[in-house]
């Protein structure tokens, strides 16, 4: 029989406008089982509780769940676990954290997509085996909608509301298209799933060349200015937009990127994508879980330390 912390998993979630995603992962990180619905125009948390509980019903016993992670739209207000995604109204101020805690018994985590892709980059991707001292790195999840995230010296940073990373609101366009935000030119509405599925008439994988080639220049745009900005080594693009694009979107956003990127120093800075089968949703979910955890456990550890919270800037081995 295998030792029990060797059995010990992760509950992962994935909310987006246009599906649920629920998983049980390993402890390493390998997606044991997973289950997904589309999300329905009404009466969305019934649906994600069904999901939930269809999964941990249908979970193997050799891998036990100790606590689940969320990754969903941002903003999120961390201090409750409620989201309050920009353009959905109707999802906002739920006290997911709470409800999900009720119905899993598990201490529940919740952080936006950006932020869980660059908790899994750092655990299972390629920057998980540079010297943490040498991790500089953005990223942009590319979903329904675009968000991200910024690692420095293998620090996860928060900012004053715990949302850094909204960098599907950087302007790529000026007086561009509308953003559900309320502003014109904001890289989501040119490189979420749902501004190209509305700007195309076509699902996703049928997007035509041209307008792949957009897509990628408006993120080559983004990806100069957060380069300019926070001089990372590397930007990390991944979900479904990259994955489903793929080469050509890669090849425009570099062609884009070269032009708009001029500053010596960034000479090296390279933009990729996420190593296949490495990083994904219910990856960055169980990534969340993970971080989120050891740092509660290192603060409970830890008597002598003043209570006041998560750390501004934590990072996880």
């Amino acid at each position: 029989m295998r030792p029990v912390s060797d059995r010990r998993g992760y509950l992962a979630i994935d909310l987006g406008p246009s599906r649920l995603a629920a998983g049980v992962l390993s402890g390493d990180g390998d997606v044991v089982l997973r289950d997904r619905v589309a999300t329905p125009p009404r009466n969305v948390w019934p649906a994600l509780t069904q999901l939930v509980r269809r999964v941990i019903a249908a979970n193997p016993s050799d891998v036990v769940p100790v606590v689940a992670g969320v990754t969903c739209p941002g903003p999120i207000d961390r201090g409750t676990g409620a989201m309050k995604p920009v353009g959905l109204p109707m999802w906002h101020d739920f006290p997911l954290r709470r409800e999900l805690g009720a119905t899993t018994g598990l201490p529940v985590f919740v952080d936006t997509a950006g932020r869980g892709l660059a908790w899994a980059e750092l655990w299972r991707g390629a920057s998980s085996e540079l010297p943490e001292d040498e991790r500089f790195l953005a990223t942009l999840a590319l979903g329904d909608d675009v968000d991200g995230a910024l690692v420095a010296g293998g620090r996860l940073l928060d900012g004053l509301t715990h949302n850094l990373g909204q960098f599907g609101h950087l302007i790529v366009e000026p007086d561009g298209a509308p953003c559900p935000c309320g502003a014109f030119g904001c890289l989501t509405a040119y490189a979420g799933v749902r501004a190209i599925e509305a700007a195309t008439g076509r699902e996703l994988r049928r997007t035509p060349a041209a307008h792949v080639d957009n897509v990628g220049i408006m993120v080559g745009r983004a990806c100069a200015t957060i380069a300019a900005m926070f001089d990372v080594g590397e930007i990390v693009v991944g979900g479904a937009v990259a994955e489903v694009l793929g080469a050509p979107f890669f090849d425009a956003l570099a062609r884009e990127f070269e032009q708009r990127s001029r500053l010596g120093h960034l000479g090296d800075m390279r933009v990729r994508g996420v190593a296949s089968g490495q990083v994904g949703p219910l990856i960055a979910a169980a990534a969340v879980a993970r971080a989120s955890h050891d740092v509660t456990l290192a603060e409970t550890s830890a008597p002598d330390e003043p209570s006041g919270g998560a750390p501004a800037d934590v990072s996880v081995d």
